[in-house]
């Protein structure tokens, strides 16, 4: 959220924690603290959407940074988010990578190694939200980062477990029913449909829906009501 598409106040009745942008891909202290504002009026949990510094692809283009190039842009996106939080009185609850950054995680341990330094140094107490299986999830545990692994609605997986590439066709999900049957299989199952039509095993404990899908109202509004009527708690 707080990537200025103008429906955060619309998503926001539906969701238990929202994912912040920093100034990697959009966002700047406006930004950030009018989403925290909104987040506490509804109850939601806030945390940090730290991405690659590159607004010109909206952060969903892989960059070759040196290890320190990653770090200071971290810092920096991460350090203005704590200023907001302690402006308006925020609690972090959490920190999630995005887009390709999030994407890169999986598999490259120097990015990894930044990554889970600059978030012990900043936010010791904060959760990592991270796909099942990631180079991530493995190398925060084992430095002491508490985790909440994540499943995608709104994306299509492959069978590794890695979202297919936005460059390809159907990457994203937009019919009602598909995203209903994939939160389903996810939630009851714990299984995802990968691109093919098998299924690869995916235990979370939390859900992600892109608030910059051009649906994304309507499918959290739709989702709601089938997690509902399936007996199951949202928050």
């Amino acid at each position: 959220m707080g990537e200025g598409v103008g429906n955060d106040a619309s998503l926001m009745p539906y969701i238990s924690s929202c994912s912040i942008a920093c100034g990697g891909h959009v966002g700047d202290e406006n930004s950030i603290k009018e989403t925290l504002r909104l987040a506490k009026q509804f109850g939601v949990k806030v945390g940090a959407h730290p991405a690659y510094p590159d607004p010109e692809h909206f952060g969903r283009k892989s960059m070759q940074l040196s290890n320190e190039e990653l770090e200071k842009s971290l810092v920096k996106q991460l350090t203005l988010f704590l200023k907001c939080c302690e402006q308006t009185n925020s609690a972090v609850n959490h920190i999630k990578p995005h887009g390709a950054l999030y994407n890169d995680l999986f598999h490259d341990p120097s990015k990894v190694e930044v990554f889970v330094a600059v978030m012990n140094t900043l936010f010791p107490q904060a959760m990592l939200y991270c796909s099942p299986g990631s180079l991530i999830e493995k190398e925060a545990i084992r430095s002491g980062i508490h985790i909440k692994r994540e499943g995608f609605m709104d994306r299509t997986y492959n069978e590794d477990g890695t979202l297919r590439s936005r460059l390809l066709k159907d990457a994203v999900l937009t019919d009602l029913k598909q995203v209903g049957s994939q939160v389903l299989s996810i939630v009851k199952e714990q299984v995802v449909p990968v691109f093919g039509g098998e299924f690869i095993p995916l235990s979370v404990q939390t859900l992600c829906l892109h608030g910059d899908h051009p649906q994304a109202v309507e499918l959290i509004q739709s989702v709601d009501r089938l997690l509902k009527l399936n007996g199951i708690d949202v928050h």
